[in-house]
């Protein structure tokens, strides 16, 4: 008896101690998992994906059904079973008969839609070769619309010419007259150095032009124009005599120009139909600080010796990312006659002030300059009316005065602080600013040296006028700029 108490006691305490163990396990395996769940959550506490296993282990196939019989299956489903069959396998040459039929019943009607068009274009190309005979539903056409289609039709023969000898450039397409010079074409060209377009300018040189075709001259260009390059004045990218003409690359700004700006045009659209209209006047701020960037560009070239520039009109300042750049460089330097009654008729040291003066007046009123509506405009340009009563007063300022004026002073100019500015202190040859004063020596309205008349002595060639150097003497003239 007492064997068999102390069996059952031993019995019980192995028992008691396996659910002991199997407790414990119990406890650490559920810490485990505690200490384990922040690094297992995920990233996202409010986004949590299922996992696909475990819902693949979860779904339950469907069971197992037994196949139908003919006479339980619906009519209708069967009817529309065969449909799809008989769609499926109807064969590929079923549909090229009815593709050929239906060709076959549109070919007389595309064939005479193609010969009326023939005969049409026919009809227009023969009124155009001139052959005397004019349509009775179109107006004889202009003399004068003649000979600027001829004229197109020669500046797109020089500038085919200029291109193909340069694999760099390649036509886009002739331009329209978006310009106010009649003689002036333009195109769009395609730069394949760096993949972007560009805007080719083609203009007549007159008997005034003061650079003589050569391979010189066009050194001494590129070297003047790699030295201007300034935040506030427009690149020249490449100019070539040709043919009597001269060729311009610019950059292409699908912006515009300032006058496209102030009348809120597009800048490929024709002249006389996108400037008709009035325009809408600035702010008042940006009238400021466009003129304090063109007041700065302006001073850069006189800096540089760059002669009087009477060029400077709302169409030849292109406005780039809100920055105002003065453009139309090479208009000096082929002797091209300006285009603003003020500056033919302005004496030459004073043309850029008035120039300046009238350009902020458009965009103040948003049209050419009538001071007769200077006190319209006062209630909303106070300080701009100010300046310009000052330019076309008594006294026309400088520059430099204009500089100091407080509207101008005010302007912060962004453009100009950086340590990845190019150097603007870059010096020109003497050959460069020779040519400057060839240029300017035949510019109309500059003042020429007065000489007593030698009778005794025949008359020397006339020789380059002393100007001012705007180097120290010791400069090392040798120096070249590098891209």
């Amino acid at each position: 008896m007492k064997h068999k108490l102390e069996k059952l006691r031993l019995c019980v305490l192995r028992k008691s101690a396996k659910m002991f163990n199997l407790y414990q396990h119990m406890k650490a395996n559920n810490e485990g998992k505690e200490q384990k769940e922040p690094e297992t959550t995920g990233h996202d506490r409010f986004y949590q994906e299922r996992p696909r296993s475990s819902y693949r282990k979860k779904k339950r196939r469907g069971a197992c059904r037994r196949a139908q019989s003919a006479a339980e299956l619906n009519p209708e489903s069967i009817a529309a079973a065969n449909k799809r069959n008989a769609f499926r396998i109807r064969s590929v040459s079923t549909d090229r008969e009815e593709s050929e039929e239906e060709n076959s019943e549109r070919a007389p009607l595309v064939a005479q839609k193609i010969d009326s068009l023939a005969k049409l274009l026919f009809n227009k190309s023969i009124i155009g070769t001139g052959s005397g005979k004019s349509s009775p539903l179109e107006p004889p056409a202009s003399p004068r619309a003649g000979d600027r289609s001829m004229e197109s039709s020669a500046a797109l023969a020089i500038c085919t010419e200029y291109l193909s000898q340069s694999p760099r450039y390649d036509l886009l397409s002739a331009l329209g007259s978006i310009g106010c010079r009649l003689n002036k074409h333009w195109f769009a060209i395609h730069d394949n150095s760096i993949k972007t377009d560009r805007l080719l300018t083609l203009m007549p040189l007159t008997s005034k032009c003061p650079i003589e075709q050569g391979e010189r001259s066009k050194t001494l260009i590129m070297e003047l124009f790699r030295a201007l390059h300034h935040p506030y004045i427009y690149p020249v990218l490449d100019l070539e005599l040709c043919n009597g003409h001269a060729l311009t690359v610019l950059p292409f700004n699908a912006r515009g120009s300032l006058k496209d700006l102030i009348y809120k045009s597009t800048w490929n659209e024709e002249y006389a139909r996108k400037y008709g209209s009035t325009g809408t006047g600035l702010p008042a701020w940006q009238v400021a600080r466009f003129g304090r960037q063109m007041l700065e560009g302006l001073l850069f070239l006189k800096e540089k010796g760059f002669p009087p520039f009477r060029h400077l009109h709302s169409g030849n300042v292109v406005v780039q990312n809100g920055v105002a750049r003065i453009c139309g460089l090479e208009n000096t330097l082929i002797g091209a006659q300006p285009r603003c009654p003020i500056a033919l008729a302005a004496q030459l040291e004073h043309v850029e002030a008035l120039s300046l003066g009238q350009l902020m007046f458009e965009m103040c009123a948003g049209t050419e300059i009538d001071l007769s509506l200077l006190p319209d405009l006062l209630p909303n340009y106070p300080n701009v009316v100010e300046i310009i009563e000052q330019i076309f007063g008594p006294r026309t300022p400088t520059l430099h005065e204009l500089l100091l004026c407080e509207l101008f002073r005010k302007i912060d100019l962004r453009e100009m602080k950086g340590s990845c500015l190019p150097n603007f202190s870059q010096r020109l040859s003497r050959s460069c600013l020779s040519l400057l004063g060839e240029v300017a020596r035949r510019t109309p309205g500059s003042p020429r040296p007065r000489t007593p008349p030698r009778r005794s002595v025949p008359a020397s060639p006339a020789t380059p006028t002393h100007r001012r150097r705007h180097f120290p003497t010791d400069q090392d003239f040798t120096e070249e700029w590098q891209w």
